[in-house]
């Protein structure tokens, strides 16, 4: 082409059609990528936010503490999450982006689950153990009745209000076990404070001894001056 002629032969027209295609493909692909990323941290999310739930509220302090209980909060994050995830691959499948976006969700779903139950467990047992500190008032007190009257507490409420003003907060709902039962069921201990943490066939308990003789315990996690025995 001439200067100045101002007509646009096939070649050049030609490669503005390559260029202006290459263009749109490369669009595309970020787009492809940046939807499929998007769909990752979906399915990452909705795995993890069950495990994630079940630790942050014994890691904040709050009722609920029961397993049970927080199995039941925890069911209906898991319900929402898996409509969720169905309602995706069902438009997938209308959309026909099938083979787009289910390896990335599943993927989400698999890195966000495994993530999330190591987070959850953590949190949990990092509550526990929190839990387990503010709990240290109620061992003094436990310690101070014994030193007055020669023998452990039946139950907590005996030491309100001599020994303690009251019951401290944000504690799971802890009984204290005494006599024959302690000394057989935990470890030749005059006394042991005990929450029932699981549920089910599942027997967990986080415990203190006063003899601080864990090391006789098998399966634990020690938190602290207490310990959570997995059964």
């Amino acid at each position: 082409m001439k200067a100045g002629d101002g007509r646009q032969y096939p070649f050049s027209r030609c490669r503005q059609l390559h260029v202006g295609l290459s263009l749109a493909f490369e669009s595309s692909q970020i787009i492809a990528k940046e939807n499929s990323a998007v769909r990752l941290f979906q399915g990452s999310t909705l795995a993890a936010a069950p495990c994630l739930i079940m630790g942050a509220l014994p890691l904040l302090g709050y009722a609920p503490w029961g397993r049970t209980t927080l199995e039941v909060v925890v069911f209906f994050v898991v319900a929402y999450s898996v409509i969720h995830v169905l309602v995706a691959l069902l438009v997938m499948l209308v959309t026909r982006k099938w083979r787009e976006y289910f390896p990335a969700i599943m993927l989400g779903v698999l890195f966000g689950g495994l993530a999330g139950l190591q987070a959850g467990t953590a949190m949990r047992m990092e509550g526990y153990e929190r839990a387990g500190e503010r709990a240290a008032v109620l061992v003094t007190a436990i310690e101070h009745y014994i030193k007055a009257t020669g023998e452990p507490p039946e139950r907590l409420e005996q030491l309100v209000p001599d020994f303690v003003e009251a019951i401290p907060g944000r504690l799971p709902p802890l009984e204290i076990v005494t006599g024959e039962a302690a000394l057989k069921g935990f470890y030749g201990n005059q006394w042991a404070l005990l929450f029932k943490a699981g549920s089910g066939l599942n027997w967990d308990q986080l415990v203190y001894l006063p003899k601080q003789n864990y090391d006789q315990v098998e399966s634990k996690t020690l938190l602290g001056r207490w310990a959570y025995l997995h059964e």
